[in-house]
């Protein structure tokens, strides 16, 4: 497919998407100028006003249709979190507890999002786009069984699996020392309602993360001969440390995601320099469209959420 039908597709097709959903929406804007992905939006009067943000894309490049698929099934996720996100009690948990906290919450809301979209029923696809979104996210490799700073990945990975994606990486929880807390609070977030449930769950999870830690640090201390395991943990504890971010949460989805901010470093696309992977797909869309010239600010990752009817 050439560049210029790709943007057409993926306009006409969440257009269908938004049309056959039955809900109030004003305007839907594909945007395909921006330096990261991300969606902008809000909702004035019960109506919906969307703005999604792709990298720039060359208009007469050849697009596998796999990409066109994926980019599609990134549209959907980010509106999952427009549709089905609440902003205040993440971020308040954000704020108290710290940007780990953050992570955990982005990790374990991903997947309940996507449930619900595709529950929803109004892209009969969904299921199929976010099976394969994720598994070519996955085709660059997973991470390590003990990785403490990509817990957050591992949730987002494992609480897909656990909804009945066919994931085609193995799982990890039962190799890792963290298993049985991520296996705890996947199981719970499955059956999570809202993302209230998911908060109280992640600063838990942040909890028992951190006993975990300390109980590996002592063994590890009794004895020195063996070697640790997996990176260096980020704080998990309470944090106030401005260094955590300011841009807007999910790839960058910290407290304060105002339309326009400027998102932190995790938002830019991709891995860290300390290895740790996205959560959301952002980073992944903005490597396989390469980027571009930076002409929009998205509120990349958890966007901006006000109250509308999806009734």
């Amino acid at each position: 497919m050439l560049g210029i039908d790709v943007q057409r597709g993926v306009s006409s097709t969440l257009e269908r998407i938004f049309k056959s959903s039955g809900n109030q929406f004003d305007t839907l804007e594909i945007v395909w100028s921006g330096e990261t992905a991300g969606i902008i939006f809000d909702d004035k009067y019960g109506r919906l006003n969307a703005k999604i943000i792709f990298p720039s894309i060359d208009e007469n490049a050849d697009i596998p249709k796999s990409r066109f698929n994926d980019l599609i099934g990134y549209a959907l996720h980010e509106l999952g979190h427009a549709w089905f996100t609440k902003n205040e009690p993440w971020d308040n948990a954000r704020n108290a507890h710290g940007h780990f906290v953050h992570k955990l919450i982005n990790g374990l809301e991903d997947p309940r999002i996507e449930m619900k979209v595709i529950n929803s029923g109004h892209a009969p696809n969904a299921r199929l786009l976010f099976e394969s979104l994720v598994n070519n996210i996955l085709a660059k490799g997973y991470v390590e069984p003990d990785d403490y700073k990509n817990i957050p990945f591992m949730l987002a990975i494992e609480g897909r699996r656990l909804n009945g994606y066919g994931i085609t990486a193995e799982s990890i929880i039962s190799a890792s020392p963290y298993g049985a807390d991520i296996d705890w609070a996947i199981n719970l977030a499955k059956v999570a309602d809202n993302t209230e449930r998911i908060v109280e769950i992640a600063i838990e999870l942040n909890k028992r993360l951190q006993k975990t830690k300390d109980k590996l640090d002592k063994e590890q201390q009794n004895n020195p001969e063996q070697t640790t395991q997996g990176n260096s943990p980020e704080p998990s504890g309470e944090s106030n440390d401005p260094a955590d971010g300011d841009g807007g949460p999910a790839q960058g989805d910290e407290q304060g995601d105002e339309q326009g901010d400027e998102p932190n470093a995790d938002a830019k696309g991709g891995d860290g320099d300390d290895g740790e992977r996205d959560v959301d797909p952002n980073g992944f869309i903005t490597k396989q469209l390469g980027g571009g010239d930076k002409k929009e600010t998205p509120a990349v990752g958890k966007p901006v959420y006000y109250e509308f009817n999806w009734d």
